[in-house]
């Protein structure tokens, strides 16, 4: 199966700056966050995550992209600078356009998280953090440990 950070541009936003797409092997985990400025539930979430994010970069090798669903520029960006982490820039159409229609979420707030070599662990992060808080790293450990297991076999 292809690396999932392949679907990703070339280049990802990081405050005002584009830089080239770091090396994702470098993270034990890193997430692909699909959310947008004008659904409150993501606008909620986004403060839960950011808290999460802060913390647990603190002691692990931690990436989150976001994946906009923001109708125009004016209102990602504005979103967008509440956010630590990177972000596919907002006219990248076709890399935001192909990681929905391959993770497909089916509503907003929707958060996947995947390991180090860009395999799939879980597209539930969303309520893995709601529910468990800081446990959720634990919780998505266990889950890429068992899934690791079964591609061995």
């Amino acid at each position: 199966m292809k690396n999932f950070s392949d679907f990703l541009s070339e280049n990802l936003q990081q405050g005002n700056i584009l830089k080239p797409k770091p090396d994702f092997s470098k993270y034990h985990f890193w997430g692909l966050y699909f959310s947008a400025s004008w659904c409150p539930p993501c606008r909620q979430f986004t403060g839960m995550l950011k808290n999460f994010y802060e913390e647990i970069k603190k002691t692990q090798n931690f990436e989150i992209i976001l994946v906009t669903h923001d109708e125009n520029e004016r209102d990602f960006i504005k979103y967008y600078q509440k956010m630590p982490w990177l972000a596919i820039p907002w006219s990248e159409n076709i890399s935001i356009n192909q990681l929905t229609r391959i993770c497909k979420p089916q509503t907003i707030p929707h958060l996947c998280i995947f390991d180090q070599d860009g395999n799939y662990v879980t597209c539930g992060a969303r309520d893995d953090i709601a529910m468990y808080g800081m446990k959720a790293w634990n919780h998505w450990e266990d889950i890429a440990e068992e899934r690791k297991k079964y591609r061995q076999k």
